[in-house]
């Protein structure tokens, strides 16, 4: 099968030759502007361009905290306690549900929204990710003023290039300051220590709780206005998981924030600890698109069980769900302790300038590197949470109907669009044909004679990922209107063939609905092929022999996995899910996103009375022989 090579272009921009500070380039640029060559281009507002807020009588809440955009403080039912939700009438007040009116329409692309800077920068990522031009750096941004200081003649095109790029420094310099404040006043906020209230963060989850059941049928509209998904399949890998996970917290949180006491080392006696778990402060969750109320909510929960206070910042291209989340989300807390940020690079360059306790960042590796760089500078931690090419072992054990229609079930899931789904199918070439025939008849009975044309069957999020996704593989059915790629399965032959190692599709995650299978002569090469390839996000393996099992769940490297299924590991709030090496780290869902958020402080309380003389000076051969015999 031929494979086209994806290729997409930019237009590259002069580098910058000009000196100075934002503001001073800003100055110096308009006074150079020839006078009535071109009317420069407006700067379109932005979500978070407004001017820095004044001190009022509103800018102080009730509990005496500075907030950032001052609104009415959600108040606390006397009644509430913390296993209980609130009466219904009580909730239908904290949390209203998001009318059509209150959701923004789509407005026409900024010039300074990542859009535009796609298509003028000149920086183009490995794997041309769209997020990668979204994290852009300001200094790979040029203009041509150094043109306007060698000649007085300037050319109409360039002039207007330098106005562009003074605008879209002056838009950044105040999206900076505009990030800047809410920042400031969510770490005020912080500071007051309510948070720290195990009942307080207990109510906060409830509120999200019923802020969702309240907005479930917008969700599920705005989900099917960007990815086309279908009512049951919103609610089973979207909402139906968050709201689990919201009472599995609850459920538990009190018993995993208690403190912990343990008896100290012999060396230390009659000393004993006391552990804390204590949150870290203000959080940064960076969502993206494909799951985008899953991988926006989930580390939320995590994040206020932990009792820090939280700024989401959602990804530019689920516009209809972003929406619906940010008038949701604002409408029942207060920006001072849960904040939304829609927006591109302007927003996210914005963001990573600022100084955070923690930053939770779900997408792709090369923006993963970006998100930890910019967090270095601040020695803030992160939690990574990539993507990758995961393998799918199926060996000649194998139950093979089970396992052709469990595989069409997770690849096709959100048509492909998922970071845990089956990357690529490695099979024993004595069932290779069998396995590839079961699983045109699993996508002809899950997905119909014409999956195009079924309307529950997802579509590509975007022009742009469609058109790569169709040079991958350009034998596969697509409808260009809708943006829908057909289920397709592509045979590469014996996976060290040159087919499967030439193809362009085995060498970058796919994100897409497009199933590559490649056989193997024996388990060996398989655990071969795969440990010399970047650790993989997610591993699966069909078979029935138990040390194939074993060998491959113990012996390679992989974020996590399952054994006889897939994709149904990250389903659990009982487990953690995480990368590792390439695919990201640390873990959530649970106690372990409870445990990733906060910061577990030891404090040792000794006796105010007793005291062991082995550690003063003088130091003797006796003490010496005791402190050998303790210490050993």
């Amino acid at each position: 099968m031929n494979i086209l090579t994806a290729r997409n272009t930019t237009t590259e921009k002069k580098e910058s030759k000009t000196k100075g500070t934002r503001t001073s380039r800003a100055k110096d640029e308009q006074s150079k502007l020839p006078a009535k060559r071109g009317r420069p281009r407006k700067v379109k507002a932005q979500d978070f361009e407004e001017e820095e807020p004044k001190e009022t009588e509103n800018s102080i809440d009730e509990t005496g905290v500075k907030i950032y955009d001052p609104k009415v403080q959600d108040e606390v039912p006397e009644n509430d306690t913390p296993f209980a939700f609130e009466s219904e009438e009580a909730a239908s007040q904290q949390s209203e549900p998001v009318n059509e009116q209150s959701v923004p329409e789509e407005t026409e692309p900024s010039p300074f929204d990542s859009v535009a800077v796609e298509e003028t920068a000149p920086f183009v990522s490995a794997d041309d990710s769209p997020f990668s031009r979204a994290f852009e750096p300001v200094s790979s941004i040029s203009d041509d003023s150094s043109a306007t200081e060698e000649s007085t003649s300037s050319s109409f095109s360039s002039s207007y290039d330098d106005s562009r790029d003074v605008e879209f420094e002056l838009a950044q310099e105040r999206v900076d300051s505009t990030m800047k404040t809410l920042v400031e006043s969510q770490r005020t906020f912080f500071n007051t220590n309510q948070t720290r209230d195990v009942n307080f963060r207990i109510l906060q989850l409830k509120k999200l709780y019923r802020a969702i059941k309240d907005n479930e049928a917008l969700i599920t509209e705005a989900l099917y206005k960007d990815l086309s998904k279908s009512p049951a399949e919103t609610y089973s890998t979207e909402i139906g998981l968050v709201l689990h996970e919201i009472s599995y917290v609850i459920k538990h949180l009190k018993k995993w924030t208690k403190p912990r006491r343990k008896i100290a080392d012999l060396h230390l006696l009659p000393a004993r600890f006391i552990i804390y778990t204590e949150p870290l402060g203000v959080s940064l969750v960076m969502s993206t698109w494909n799951y985008p109320i899953l991988l926006s909510l989930d580390p939320i929960i995590s994040s206020i069980a932990a009792g820090n206070t939280v700024i989401l910042k959602t990804s530019e291209y689920a516009v209809a769900t972003n929406n619906v989340l940010k008038t949701m989300l604002e409408k029942t807390f207060n920006r001072s302790y849960l904040a939304v940020v829609q927006g591109g690079y302007t927003e996210n360059h914005a963001l990573l300038e600022q100084h955070f306790d923690f930053i939770f960042f779900t997408g792709s590796q090369n923006v993963g590197k970006i998100v930890m760089s910019s967090a270095a500078r601040f020695l803030t931690p992160v939690c990574l949470e990539l993507g990758g090419k995961s393998p799918c072992i199926v060996d000649s054990s194998a139950n093979l109907e089970i396992a052709a229609r469990r595989i069409v079930w997770g690849k096709f899931l959100n048509a492909g669009q998922t970071c845990v789904a089956p990357d690529y199918i490695l099979v024993d070439k004595g069932v290779k044909d069998r396995l590839i025939e079961l699983m045109k008849l699993e996508i002809q009975r899950q997905f119909g004679d014409k999956p195009l044309e079924n309307k529950d069957y997802p579509k590509i999020i975007n022009e742009r990922r469609f058109v790569h996704l169709s040079t991958l593989c350009p034998k596969a059915e697509m409808d260009f209107v809708t943006n829908k790629i057909s289920p397709t399965i592509m045979d590469l032959g014996d996976m060290n063939g040159r087919e499967a190692s030439e193809s362009e599709i085995m060498q970058e995650e796919i994100f897409g609905p497009l199933l590559p299978v490649l056989s193997f002569d024996n388990i060996n090469t398989v655990m071969a092929y795969v440990a010399s390839r970047p650790v993989p996000l997610s591993l699966y393996i069909f078979s029935t022999n138990s040390d194939n099992c074993r060998r491959v769940t113990q012996e390679l490297r992989f974020g996590g996995g399952c054994i006889n299924d897939v994709v149904f590991h990250l389903a659990s709030s009982k487990a953690p899910f995480g990368g590792a090496g390439e695919s990201g780290m640390g873990g959530y869902h649970g106690i372990y996103g409870l445990r990733t958020f906060s910061h577990e402080k030891s404090v040792l309380v000794q006796s105010p009375k007793t005291d062991l003389n082995i550690r003063y000076a003088p130091c003797t051969d006796k003490k010496l022989r005791l402190l050998k015999k303790v210490l050993r």
